[in-house]
């Protein structure tokens, strides 16, 4: 599976598909302008993959919802899992997921590469966070298994992702090798267990993490390379049936200890059914190169070709892409409707969570306001660059009325200084913050600015867990996400009009 750079079908991916017969692509949020943009490139896609292979593609994308959403502008803007986790209601991720489904089919996307299954366990992991249920193996289990029946049953195939679980750790995959340390015991009861129930309830496919797990593979091999980890345990002992996809092979957690195109050999040898190089045009060439050489030299047997090709056309044929691979007509019009749009907005509202208003701030009350929230900008290479110009702190200011500032996401002494002057005398000052877990600068603002005013609402607008780096503020709030739904949800309980519903499904 192939990604490519442009808004339609370029050289690129036209090399890929007829010099190489690549049958599947992975969509970004480079590829995405608009809703007919998107469905005429899904028909270009398939037109000429199936011109050139005479078999339909897969085409996937991350649109998880929340912070990792590819697709903008048209579409409904979907609440991450940390969101849909904080409302209690596995009822919720099924009909998020009955939305994704209904939506991408329109446009003519037939996977997603979702739901997260990873147990968000660690503070400080800079790569899931969010992006999990949250830190309950098994309310992961039951809300990943409500998202797949609710995608799946609208004709989109769910991706259960990143096995065996990329929550415990602290390092991003995109940027170096992780390690998760626990014994055999505790990861089945907790990393592995939310992927053994989707097995269990019919999952069509699942994504590898490009992590080690010296408990399962004592090799010094992550799990996307790990043959006891792809076939021992996913296959034989969960006895997964569906098509087993790597994450990105161009991750650095891979290409710089394996080197991309050796290790898609790797991976197949492993089990991997279908390898994912989503960026770089010759080295997407040189895997292939690379696994075709090894099926030549015998070092790959063409019976595990033969498997998973096996896998990929009933998947194929299950989803009905052989009879029709295209969007519907007409179907389109589904795409941002105003039943999704309300569906969304409730599911967004619950999910608001008030975790303590000691002094009694809530609702905002005063005239002499200063609201600061940090810029937006990328925490990890997953959330692939920002296209939306939101800011908190003007979206409060045009709400509540005082004064509003935008601050860097990790501000310096100086910068906390100014700040702090202009905190004084305030009757309220209002700070959302951005990860200030992981940004020592925006910890270190906010314990500034209660030493100089005690009336501090803390809105965290992704990782819940900024509070463990505040020394007693009274107010806090979690939105789970930065995006024009969650900060719309977090204006409606600030004002009253709206009696906050969310719990932490994480312990802080």
């Amino acid at each position: 599976m192939v990604g490519f750079p442009s808004i339609f079908y370029d050289d690129h991916i036209e090399q890929l598909v007829r010099e190489y017969k690549i049958g599947n692509v992975i969509l970004f949020s480079r590829n995405v302008k608009d809703a007919k943009q998107t469905r005429d490139l899904c028909v270009d896609i398939q037109r000429n993959v199936l011109e050139h292979t005479g078999i339909p593609a897969f085409i996937a994308i991350d649109q998880e919802g929340g912070m990792v959403t590819r697709i903008y502008k048209d579409a409904t803007y979907l609440p991450g899992n940390m969101a849909v986790g904080a409302t209690h209601d596995p009822t919720n991720a099924r009909k998020v997921a009955e939305i994704a489904g209904k939506e991408l089919r329109a446009l003519g996307i037939n996977m997603n590469f979702a739901p997260v299954l990873d147990v968000n366990n660690n503070p400080l992991n800079p790569v899931i966070g969010v992006r999990s249920y949250g830190e309950d193996p098994g309310k992961v289990a039951d809300f990943g298994v409500s998202y797949i029946k609710g995608l799946q049953g609208g004709g989109v195939i769910a991706t259960a992702k990143h096995f065996p679980g990329h929550g415990d750790t602290a390092v991003d995959s995109h940027l170096d090798l992780p390690l998760v340390a626990h014994g055999r015991e505790r990861l089945y009861k907790v990393e592995l267990y939310p992927f053994k129930k989707a097995v269990e309830n019919g999952v069509d496919a699942v994504m590898t993490a490009h992590i080690l797990f010296p408990a399962l593979e004592g090799n010094r091999l992550p799990a996307t390379l790990s043959y006891n980890i792809l076939t021992n345990v996913l296959r034989k002992e969960f006895n997964f049936k569906g098509i087993i996809f790597t994450d990105c092979m161009e991750m650095s957690a891979i290409a710089k200890y394996f080197g991309t195109a050796r290790a898609a050999v790797l991976a197949i040898k492993a089990g991997a059914d279908i390898v994912l190089v989503s960026h770089t045009k010759d080295t997407q060439i040189e895997a292939f190169n690379e696994i075709k050489n090894a099926v030549l030299k015998g070092e790959i047997p063409i019976e595990r070709i033969d498997e998973s090709v096996d896998r990929i056309i009933k998947l194929k044929k299950k989803y009905g892409l052989f009879e029709n691979p295209y969007p519907d007509e007409g179907s389109i019009e589904l795409l941002g409707s105003k039943e999704h749009q309300e569906i969304v907005r409730e599911i967004s509202l619950n999910s608001i969570t008030v975790v303590k208003d000691e002094l009694g701030l809530l609702p905002i009350k005063g005239q002499k306001i200063l609201t600061i929230s940090p810029e937006m900008t990328p925490v990890s290479a997953v959330d692939d660059k920002v296209t939306t110009k939101l800011s908190f702190a003007n979206s409060f200011v045009e709400r509540f009325g005082g004064i509003g500032r935008t601050i860097p996401v990790n501000p310096d002494r100086a910068f906390i200084d100014s700040i702090k002057r202009e905190a004084e005398g305030k009757e309220l000052v209002v700070v959302g913050t951005y990860n200030a877990n992981l940004n020592e600068g925006q910890a270190e603002l906010v314990n500034a600015l209660l030493e100089v005013n005690k009336h501090i609402v803390v809105v965290a607008l992704r990782d819940p867990y900024d509070l463990l780096k505040f020394k007693g503020i009274s107010t806090y709030l979690c939105a789970y996400e930065y995006t024009p739904l969650s900060v719309q949800s977090v204006m409606e309980v600030l004002s009253g009009n709206y009696m906050p519903q969310g719990r932490l499904p994480v312990s802080l």
